[in-house]
């Protein structure tokens, strides 16, 4: 199953702060064919916390992001 046929999916990264949402992805139209995803990297800069989106989807399922990070499965 890919995250196309999941009705009303979606991710997202809020500031729990001020509830800003930094990040939304609609899995059904961003994700249609896709069956494993990264959405993005969350990391430590110094003191603070950082999020970079990525988006990247693999319709080859986890061993295609296993491949992609050079982990043979």
């Amino acid at each position: 199953q890919s995250f196309g046929q999941v009705r009303n999916a979606f991710i997202r990264v809020v500031n729990q702060a001020n509830n800003q949402e930094l990040a939304r992805y609609d899995l059904s139209e961003d994700a249609s064919t896709e069956t494993a995803m990264v959405f993005g990297e969350l990391y430590r800069h110094g003191a603070e916390w950082k999020f970079r989106a990525v988006g990247q989807g693999y319709a080859s399922g986890l061993a295609g992001i296993a491949a992609d990070f050079g982990v043979n499965v």
